[in-house]
């Protein structure tokens, strides 16, 4: 599989995702058709399956005081693998996804906000920064869609001045407003810890 997904993303830095193919990525990893044909149902599935690497181990214990701070250094993370891997192919990509792997893509996603979001939340509620009530899923998760809904629909690129401004004007007030709950309200939908801090479909 490892040849088969280095093959895939040379091809997509060479050619872009439309020039993606599965007799291209056939001959670079020197494999057939066929074989790819067996693994992965469409174009999509098979760059997807080559781009989405998360990390096997949780994201270690935040070395800043600063519930902004860490923020700060996830989204400089995040908008870089974004610029990496391009627009124009996340774009390609939601356009061309099915059910099953717009599923596929949500539980990653799901998987990455509980080892890098939440795990920022809940050391920021350690270090009393935050509320003591829990934060609902998609407030939590707010942020990465904010910076997402920025990437796919803004004409301008997003710089590190947007960055600060979604989340000094926007999130972090949203966080300080429903950690400090007391009606209880907050509580439906909520993550009680990183561990099974999932985003919830509820009320979608």
């Amino acid at each position: 599989m490892s040849a088969i997904r280095e093959a895939t993303r040379a091809e997509l830095a060479e050619h872009g995702y439309r020039g993606v193919t599965f007799e291209g990525v056939a001959r670079r990893a020197k494999t057939s058709k066929p074989v790819l044909y067996r693994r992965f149902a469409s174009r999509a599935h098979m760059v997807v399956d080559a781009l989405i690497v998360l990390p096997r181990k949780p994201v270690p214990a935040s070395a800043t005081p600063s519930l902004r701070e860490d923020l700060l250094t996830l989204l400089d993370a995040f908008v870089a693998r974004f610029h990496r891997i391009g627009i124009d192919t996340y774009r390609s990509l939601i356009a061309e996804a099915d059910d099953e792997l717009l599923d596929t893509i949500t539980a990653q996603l799901a998987e990455l906000a509980e080892q890098t979001i939440f795990r920022a939340l809940s050391q920021a509620r350690d270090r009393g920064e935050i509320g003591p009530a829990q934060i609902p899923d998609r407030a939590a998760t707010a942020l990465p869609a904010l910076v997402r809904n920025e990437m796919f629909f803004s004409r301008d690129p997003v710089d590190k001045e947007a960055l600060i401004d979604i989340l000094d004007n926007v999130y972090l007030p949203l966080i300080h407003a429903v950690s400090y709950r007391s009606d209880g309200s907050a509580q439906r939908g909520a993550t009680a810890s990183p561990r099974s801090a999932r985003p919830s479909r509820s009320g979608r």
